[in-house]
């Protein structure tokens, strides 16, 4: 697949939203990979769609929609299909992807969802720090094959990336769509290693499977740093 398959899928599925949805369709933005203009041939399609209200026929109908589309039965698309409401329950710092790197195709999210605020970008950071120095300690101190491990996909070392985009935001002002965008305004040595790590994930998996062990002290090293700074950060006095 490559980025005119992408944008012709995209056409598509917007024009079966249209004739599905009516006006009830509110928001349709594309994300990801494939939006930031970094993308490999295997990475998923990622969209947003939000509508008014979503009920069990809504469900059914949207299901049967992505049936219909290609590329659905080899898994590589994935969507984020909720309502409005919904959307305004969601923790805002979940919604930056909703903001930033994507692009719109539909709607707009102003008067929807108040957009994340630094609060927000504090908070993804201590989350995604947290919860990753747990998987990397929990692999580290207790028996398991850490080459089999290290092997899976990137998800803690991207979610660290994408705790990096939110310290950058706080501390900055600045997003950083892509990793290499992140990379060159990372001034830390263990931010931008982190960084090259997901850039060169696949290049990088003999290394991997020869030191799983180094790797996952740094993804342990990089989250406990990451808490401390998150600690010393003064919270910030305004939310918008």
């Amino acid at each position: 697949m490559d980025q005119a398959a992408v944008d012709q899928w995209l056409d598509d599925f917007l024009e079966r939203l249209q004739t599905l949805f009516g006006p009830r369709l509110a928001f349709v933005a594309h994300h990801g990979s494939w939006a930031r203009g970094e993308a490999r041939p295997d990475s998923d399609i990622d969209a947003f769609v939000i509508v008014d209200r979503i009920d069990d026929r809504d469900l059914a109908d949207y299901r049967e929609l992505l049936a219909s589309m290609p590329y659905t039965a080899e898994h590589q698309v994935s969507t984020f299909f909720g309502s409005a409401s919904e959307l305004r329950q969601w923790p805002r710092h979940e919604q930056s992807q909703c903001w930033f790197g994507r692009r719109v195709l539909h709607g707009q999210l102003d008067g929807l969802v108040d957009p994340p605020t630094p609060r927000d970008y504090l908070e993804d950071v201590r989350l995604k720090a947290a919860a990753n120095l747990h998987i990397a300690r929990h692999y580290l101190l207790h028996p398991h094959d850490l080459a089999a491990v290290i092997r899976r996909p990137p998800y803690p070392f991207k979610e660290c990336c994408y705790a990096l985009q939110s310290w950058m935001l706080l501390t900055e002002g600045k997003y950083c769509a892509t990793k290499a965008d992140l990379l060159a305004a990372l001034p830390d040595p263990q931010d931008r290693e982190l960084v090259q790590v997901v850039m060169n994930w696949h290049s990088l998996q003999t290394d991997r499977e020869a030191r799983p062990q180094y790797y996952l002290e740094l993804l342990e090293r990089w989250c406990r740093a990451m808490l401390q700074r998150v600690s010393l950060q003064k919270p910030p006095n305004q939310d918008r």
